[in-house]
């Protein structure tokens, strides 16, 4: 891939994707390849041309930053303020030519976002997210919402989600900045806190949507309850929590030309993981979704039950 690096540009505050020669092409297997690199610029100067073709749609064809979707403006402001070392290390690969079909542990665990997506399946996920106290799962959320906003622009859509940027920088903020007025006694500073841990879990609602949608986009059924994700409907805000992780990966295993996509061995123990989409009644109802060592249960008959419950899960 022997593309011309963009040396400059002439639309103001406009975003753009600039290629890093000095990354070099590392082995087969690794989850990275070409390094791309967005910026904002506000100066005008001359134009070079370029054959790179655009990998998002910050380049799509807009001239100023105040028509790019809300949800772009929203990623590049947050993405303003991090350290350019940091947005080059996280910034999209390019693998569309030849992507890689094998992963080892350690090159799924740094990938960086990529174009197609990289698969991450569960047990990975829970590798990396355990042992860190969740740590690692914020990068997860970084990466795949840096890779659904580029698929959404890509598909010439108006994004529903903020870019890895956008969804972690106001959670972050209102965490840190929440305490912080606590001390210093700015009224109502308490509550920035809250507003941040809010806006998390509408940015977790849209995920479950827009995985659904890649889906029913390809002609299938979408696998999640997204009303799930309430944490007033545990355990299930848990099981549709894995049920994205898993069902996000299978789909970008498939875009990679890898079918059928590997195993999972969380999936597979835990049935309910990888099963079509079923309701709260059917997991009740179904012990052979709770675990594989019970997939010769028979299904629990309702009117087994006693009355009181059998008319919980009637309704």
């Amino acid at each position: 891939m022997n593309w011309q690096h963009r040396d400059s540009v002439s639309v103001s505050a406009a975003s753009f994707v600039f290629l890093d020669s000095t990354k070099t092409k590392p082995p087969r297997g690794k989850c990275s390849r070409q390094h791309f690199f967005t910026t904002t610029t506000t100066t005008t100067t001359t134009t070079t041309t370029t054959t790179n073709p655009a990998l998002t749609a910050t380049q799509n064809g807009r001239e100023t930053e105040k028509e790019l979707p809300f949800a772009v403006q929203l990623n590049e402001y947050f993405k303003k303020p991090v350290p350019v070392p940091i947005k080059r290390s996280v910034s999209l690969y390019d693998e569309r030519i030849n992507p890689p079909q094998t992963f080892d542990v350690v090159s799924l665990l740094t990938a960086a976002p990529s174009i197609p997506a990289c698969p991450r399946p569960l047990w990975l996920v829970l590798l990396g997210s355990l042992p860190t106290g969740l740590l690692w799962y914020g990068y997860y959320k970084f990466a795949v919402e840096e890779e659904l906003l580029q698929m959404e622009l890509a598909k010439g859509k108006e994004p529903r989600g903020f870019g890895g940027y956008g969804t972690l920088g106001p959670f972050s903020y209102g965490l840190l900045l929440g305490p912080l007025a606590s001390i210093l006694h700015i009224p109502g500073g308490s509550n920035w806190s809250v507003l941040g841990i809010g806006f998390i879990y509408y940015t977790q609602f849209l995920l479950y949507d827009r995985v659904n949608e890649l889906y029913t986009d390809d002609g299938r059924p979408a696998p999640l309850s997204v009303w799930w994700c309430l944490p007033i409907f545990f355990p299930f805000n848990l099981i549709v929590g894995l049920r994205q992780v898993h069902f996000l990966s299978q789909y970008n295993y498939e875009k990679r030309g890898i079918y059928p996509p590997p195993r999972d061995i969380v999936a597979d123990f835990f049935p309910f993981i990888s099963a079509e989409r079923f309701t709260w009644q059917d997991f009740f109802l179904t012990p052979s979704l709770w675990c594989s060592l019970l997939s010769t249960a028979k299904s629990i008959d309702k009117n087994t039950l006693p009355g009181p419950l059998r008319d919980v899960l009637n309704k």
